[in-house]
């Protein structure tokens, strides 16, 4: 597994639901980059995305669409472990390797699926942001859950778009 060092405080990662209602795609997507333009302009240049179908793929094509007028923003795409998108559509598959392709970085943390590599996956990105850009609709159950909760106990500050 390779580590990126970061600077915690110039950090922040994007935590979200699989499905996003069509008719609130627009609105999230401008959201978004609102959310990204206030942490860029309180210093956070890196954003940590853990490559999920939905909202975390939503976010860093945003983001890459943003770097023509913040050309110092990096991505790094966080894979949980090779094969993520092995079950995805063939639409989300092409943009999951778009994205790659154009990603600053890559971290892929284990060769293959283990139970609990998703979970693994949202701690390191938490233990290396000082920042949530979150889709979260409230409901204590999965991903999005667990993470913002462990985040709100980690006071690091949480920005959600839901």
């Amino acid at each position: 597994m390779m580590m990126i060092r970061t600077d915690i405080t110039k950090t922040a990662a994007f935590t979200g639901h699989r499905f996003i209602r069509y008719k609130d795609r627009q609105q999230l997507k401008t959201n978004l980059e609102r959310a990204i333009t206030g942490c860029y302009h309180s210093g956070i240049r890196h954003f940590l995305c853990g490559m999920a179908a939905g909202f975390d793929m939503l976010a860093a094509e945003t983001l890459l669409a943003m770097k023509a007028d913040y050309p110092d923003i990096r991505l790094t795409a966080v894979i949980p472990f090779r094969g993520q998108s092995c079950k995805f559509n063939p639409a989300d598959k092409e943009r999951y390797r778009s994205i790659l392709g154009k990603a600053d970085d890559m971290v892929c943390l284990s060769e293959t699926y283990f139970d609990g590599c998703f979970l693994r996956r949202n701690d390191y990105m938490l233990e290396r942001a000082s920042h949530i850009i979150a889709y979260y609709n409230g409901e204590p159950k999965g991903g999005t859950f667990y993470t913002c909760r462990r985040a709100k106990r980690m006071n690091l500050e949480i920005t959600n778009l839901y």
